[in-house]
């Protein structure tokens, strides 16, 4: 399986916020706020109605985009899975505040500390990002 998607990397200090997933690969991790484009949607576009939908907030969208891509061989319960993940992220300002959304993919989101925070409950595709 492959997936596309455009994600937003949110960091305000030591943390970063990040979405607790319901469903996919990474049902149960924390993840970066985005998701896949629709027909005609430019990756700002994508990215802006994502974090809308996510965030409950507008976010300015202006790139430049990082590209990405690795493959997942389990999902967050183990089970074997042959999931290839690219797409494209990029860094957008912290806002001054969220409002709790459930979207088809997220349930509510969590600032997480990079320094004090399990590291466990992230998943791959923060990781990579993080490390970039």
């Amino acid at each position: 399986m492959e997936h596309f998607g455009v994600y937003a990397r949110i960091r305000a200090g030591t943390h970063v916020l990040l979405v607790h997933k319901t469903r996919g690969p990474y049902t149960g991790l924390l993840d970066l706020p985005g998701g896949q484009p629709e027909p005609g949607e430019s990756w700002a576009e994508t990215l802006q109605r994502e974090l809308h939908e996510e965030l409950g907030a507008q976010f300015p969208v202006t790139g430049p985009f990082t590209p990405f891509t690795f493959h997942v061989a389990h999902t967050s319960a183990g089970t074997p899975i042959d999931f290839h993940h690219h797409g494209v992220f990029t860094d957008v300002p912290a806002p001054t505040a969220t409002t709790p959304v459930r979207s088809p993919d997220t349930n509510g989101t969590e600032w997480f500390d990079l320094h004090t925070d399990d590291h466990h409950r992230l998943s791959t595709l923060v990781r990579h990002v993080l490390s970039k």
